[in-house]
C-alpha cells in the first residue's frame, strides 16, 4: 500500500456476524447499577446504528475512485463490520427500549441529523466527520481492551458486545482515515471537524441522558455522581484516558496506527473465548 497509510502493518479486517442474546433479562442500570454511566453507554448505543450507516456512506462516496486493491479490500471489510455493528446494536437498543427508556427518540433524532449532514456537508467534510468519530471510538476501544475489568459488573450481553465492537473498531480504525488522506488530505479541516464533532457529540449525549433519566423519573444519587466522576475522569477514567489519543490526533501528519494497538487485537479470541464462541460466520 502506498504511503498514505503511513506504512502501517497490514490488518485483516474481518466482518463477524455474532449471536448476542439481547432477549436475556438485563438490569435497568447495567453498568454497576449507576444510572449516569449506564445512560451514557445507552445513548452511544442508540446513536450507533444510523451513525455506522453514515460512516459507510461517507466512505462509499469515494470507493469507486480508488484503485489500490489493498485499500479496496479494507473498505469492504470496514463496510461489513460497520453493518454488523449497526444490526447488533439495534437488537440491544430494542432491549433497552423495552425497559422503559426512550431509545426511539434518540434514533429518530439521529436519522434526522444524518439526513441534514448529507444535505449540508460536502463529501470531504462528511468523510472528515467519519475520521473524527472513528478515532474517538478507537480510543474508547483501546481503554476497554486495556482495562476489561471495568466491565466485570456490566450486564453480560452488553459486556460481550462492547468487547467485540472494540476489537473491530481497532481493526478498521485507519480505513476512513486512509481514504481521507488519499482523496481529501486537508489537515486543517480534519482538525477543525474533530473539535466541532466532540462538542456536538457530548452535548447530544448529555441531552439524551437527561431524557432517559427524566422518562424513568430517576434522580441520580450523590453516590452515583461520585461513581460516574471517577469512572469518566478519575485516575483511570475512560474519558480522561481518551484525551491522550485526542491530543495525538491534532499532530500534523498524524496517522491512526501511530498509536500501536496491535497487542489488543492479536489473539483476542483466546483472551475472550466466550465472545469468540458467539461468532456464526
Amino acid at each position: 500500500m502506498t504511503d498514505y497509510n503511513n506504512n502501517a502493518q497490514s490488518i485483516e479486517i474481518k466482518p463477524r456476524r455474532m449471536a448476542f442474546d439481547t432477549s436475556a433479562p438485563m438490569r435497568k442500570y447495567s453498568f454497576d447499577n449507576n444510572s449516569l454511566i449506564s445512560t451514557f453507554f445507552y445513548a452511544l448505543s442508540a446513536m450507533f446504528p444510523d451513525g455506522e450507516r453514515f460512516f459507510i456512506h461517507s466512505v462509499r462516496n469515494y470507493q469507486n475512485d480508488i484503485d489500490d486493491p489493498q485499500l479496496l479490500a479494507q473498505i469492504r471489510g470496514f463496510i461489513g463490520q460497520e453493518a454488523h455493528h449497526g444490526h447488533s446494536h439495534e437488537g440491544l437498543n430494542q432491549a433497552i427500549q423495552d425497559m422503559g427508556f426512550p431509545m426511539d427518540e434518540v434514533t429518530n433524532h439521529m436519522k434526522g441529523r444524518i439526513e441534514m449532514l448529507k444535505r449540508v456537508f460536502g463529501k470531504g467534510r462528511q468523510l472528515a466527520l467519519t475520521v473524527a468519530m472513528e478515532h474517538f471510538t478507537a480510543s474508547l476501544a483501546e481503554f476497554l481492551l486495556e482495562n476489561p475489568e471495568i466491565l466485570d459488573d456490566v450486564d453480560p450481553t452488553i459486556r460481550k458486545m462492547l468487547i467485540w465492537h472494540a476489537v473491530e473498531e481497532i481493526e478498521h480504525k485507519a480505513v476512513a482515515f486512509d481514504v481521507y488522506r488519499l482523496k481529501v488530505n486537508n489537515e486543517f479541516m480534519r482538525k477543525r471537524v474533530m473539535v466541532i464533532a466532540m462538542i456536538s457529540l457530548f452535548t447530544r449525549i448529555a441531552y439524551f441522558q437527561y431524557r432517559m433519566l427524566r422518562e424513568d423519573r430517576h434522580m441520580p444519587s450523590l453516590k452515583e455522581w461520585w461513581g460516574a466522576l471517577k469512572f469518566f475522569w478519575g485516575k483511570k477514567g475512560i474519558l480522561r484516558d481518551n484525551l491522550r489519543g485526542m491530543r495525538m490526533f491534532f499532530r500534523t501528519g498524524f496517522h491512526p496506527w501511530d498509536i500501536d494497538q496491535h497487542h489488543l487485537i492479536d489473539g483476542w479470541q483466546e483472551r475472550y473465548p466466550d465472545i469468540a464462541a458467539l461468532q456464526t460466520n
